[in-house]
């Protein structure tokens, strides 16, 4: 007789890889069924608002901070769900599973790549848009504008500090992939 912590010695283990494919399928139901609330929040925001404005005292003051909870939490929830379920199915792809790459583990990579590359996206628009825009500011501490002709030592400065932002980024994000390429190659010899 066996608990109900062991495990039965007539099922097979599941290998790392199928272990991590049940997860990173489990992240993504739960970031989708995130996604309905937070659809149907954008879809009726103004009515929804609109009845909270009418309310008033304890009941507006609950309200809104639910209101304002919901905004801000369920967007940051469903993106980390989804963006942990597909890094998870990347990893499942580097171990041993009983199923071969098919269709949705090629749309989880590509998503998990863009994902990847989009922090260093940020830093590079920022240099891109001081060069072809009207020039770079620095708010702290005191603010300034710099354009390329004001200031051309303080501009370039600034746009190449930019730069290196987005290119350390990047090669974090290259290294990460580079390192999960190798692992699959590895898997796949063995």
């Amino acid at each position: 007789m066996t608990s109900p912590t062991t495990t039965d010695p007539r099922t097979p283990a599941l290998a790392g890889g199928d272990v991590l494919l049940r997860r990173s399928q489990r992240f993504m139901r739960y970031g989708l069924l995130l996604i309905l609330p937070l659809a149907a929040l954008g879809v009726f925001i103004l009515p929804t608002w609109k009845f909270i404005a009418s309310l008033s005292g304890i009941a507006f003051a609950a309200s809104a901070t639910l209101f304002g909870l919901a905004l801000a939490v369920l967007p940051v929830a469903v993106l980390v769900l989804v963006g942990t379920a597909l890094f998870l199915r990347v990893e499942s792809l580097v171990r041993p599973r009983s199923r071969s790459l098919g269709l949705p583990d090629r749309l989880a990579l590509i998503g998990a790549l863009l994902l990847s590359i989009v922090p260093a996206l940020w830093p590079l628009s920022m240099a891109a848009r001081a060069v072809f825009g009207d020039g770079i500011t620095i708010r702290q501490p005191i603010e300034h504008h710099f354009t390329m002709f004001s200031d051309p030592l303080a501009f370039w400065e600034n746009v190449g500090y930019w730069l290196i932002a987005a290119v350390a980024l990047a090669a974090l994000a290259g290294y990460y992939w580079r390192s999960r390429w190798q692992a699959y190659r590895r898997s796949r010899q063995s």
